[in-house]
């Protein structure tokens, strides 16, 4: 596998050239999503529920004020018998395309994905990463100054 680009290069193209391709691999597998009262209502309002409501069915706390995103467990013909561990509201269309649930009122965390977090396998899973690690591959080295 060629070498990556430099982390500031790399980290810049991310910042300002990043599309998301909808493959759902950010929000699958071992995570933590992690949300504060801001985060807690915005989502509630979105779905509908008070926010009591919302934090029973779709949190847990793990200290005041900051809770967590509960995981879900997906196994079908989709995942090829595979147990695969889900963000609760990730979602796939008919086409195969994944999206939030929650998407206009994510919390910052899964909004700052990858500029600011990656997992640690994003490079190789993520399509929208991996597209755009090829095109930087892809393109003319810059000139060294003299």
């Amino acid at each position: 596998m060629p070498a990556l680009p430099p982390p500031h290069v790399l980290q810049h193209a991310i910042e300002t050239r990043f599309v998301c391709h909808r493959c759902g691999h950010c929000c699958k597998g071992d995570g933590l999503v992690q949300f504060g009262p801001l985060e807690a209502d915005r989502m509630a309002d979105h779905l509908g529920l008070s926010r009591r409501q919302f934090l029973k069915q779709f949190a847990l706390r793990v200290e005041d004020d900051q809770w967590i995103l509960r995981d879900r467990f997906v196994q079908d013909a989709r995942t090829a018998g595979r147990r695969e561990q889900w963000c609760i509201f990730l979602e796939r269309d008919a086409d195969g395309r994944y999206g939030c649930r929650v998407n206009p009122a994510k919390p910052d965390q899964c909004g700052s994905f990858p500029a600011q977090w990656r997992n640690p396998d994003s490079l190789q899973t993520c399509v929208g990463l991996r597209r755009l690690l090829a095109d930087l591959k892809a393109e003319p080295a810059a000139p060294k100054a003299p």
